[in-house]
């Protein structure tokens, strides 16, 4: 079994990768890449969940789905296919809350070799706990 889930690449002003996440439920879930003002080269991912009953994409929902390190694997394949078609993308995401900013540094060290590999990841820590994480391609 791969490590992460297949995903479907949409695009359409915004770069969307798709995927479902099989846990406890079906989740249909979405790494969406926008691009930031008119900083050439910059932008900010989202993991969103499709709500069906109402058609559009959230990113406040706790999905507690029991699949969390498969999810973030599949969000570190979507970062590295797009860093596929703009090598010089500089990617910035954080969480809703501070708990989720945590669980985010969380798994990407327990997944340091998928993150690793060939992606540069900084964390900024703000004083209230918060984290600003960016992610670009390593250059050696």
């Amino acid at each position: 079994m791969e490590r992460h889930y297949q995903i479907h690449y949409q695009f359409g002003g915004t770069h969307q990768f798709w995927f479902k996440s099989e846990g406890r439920r079906t989740i249909i879930k979405c790494v969406q890449f926008d691009k930031m003002g008119d900083i050439p080269n910059l932008y900010h991912l989202s993991l969103l969940d499709f709500d069906p009953s109402t058609n559009r994409l959230m990113d406040n929902v706790i999905s507690d789905n029991g699949d969390t390190e498969r999810v973030m694997e599949t969000v570190v394949h979507c970062i590295q296919l797009f860093l596929l078609s703009d090598s010089k993308a500089k990617i910035t995401f954080t969480g809703n809350s501070i708990s989720r900013d945590r669980l985010f540094r969380r798994q990407i060290n327990k997944s340091f070799h998928s993150w690793h590999s060939n992606l540069k990841i900084e964390m900024l820590v703000h004083q209230n706990g918060s984290i600003v994480f960016t992610v670009t391609q390593r250059i050696d």
